[in-house]
């Protein structure tokens, strides 16, 4: 598939963040140019793995996940495989993958290996400061946690 080119308006952070919480979304931080948003469990505040990025090439980043600890028969290559499949309605839509690997969650109180996250990064390009809002609330409707069932 060709890379079509778009014209993109830089977007201010400070606009961006703006806007985001304008519309309900939570914010977790905020690192250069990029907008971190966050998610409520329970009475916790959380990372939501959705970034999105001002600047002069204004993106929305989203990271899925599958837990080992939710499917410790299945191979790394099977759980990689089932969240790029759950990705699919993203990539249809423009996202592109561009990272996939495995992140051991480790104890903070003596190293140890807890779990392995199987991550797949997406992340699409966009125009305008509308533009990003939308796409990181559409993000919020996917599976983002990705827990494999019978079917997989």
């Amino acid at each position: 598939m060709d890379k079509v080119q778009r014209a993109h308006t830089a977007i201010d952070v400070k606009e961006l963040k703006r806007a985001l919480v304008a519309t309900g979304l939570e914010v977790f931080r905020v690192r250069g140019n990029e907008v971190h948003l966050a998610e409520r469990q329970n009475l916790h505040l959380m990372e939501a793995r959705v970034q999105v990025a001002g600047g002069g090439t204004p993106t929305v980043t989203v990271v899925l996940h599958a837990q080992r600890s939710d499917a410790p028969k299945m191979d790394p290559k099977s759980l990689l495989n089932i969240v790029r499949e759950r990705a699919e309605v993203l990539k249809r839509d423009g996202y592109e993958e561009v990272e996939a690997k495995p992140r051991e969650i480790c104890s903070v109180n003596d190293g140890a290996v807890l779990d392995v996250w199987y991550e797949v990064t997406l992340r699409r390009e966009v125009s305008t400061l509308d533009e990003a809002v939308a796409e990181a609330q559409r993000v919020f409707s996917v599976e983002r946690y990705v827990v494999p069932g019978p079917r997989d």
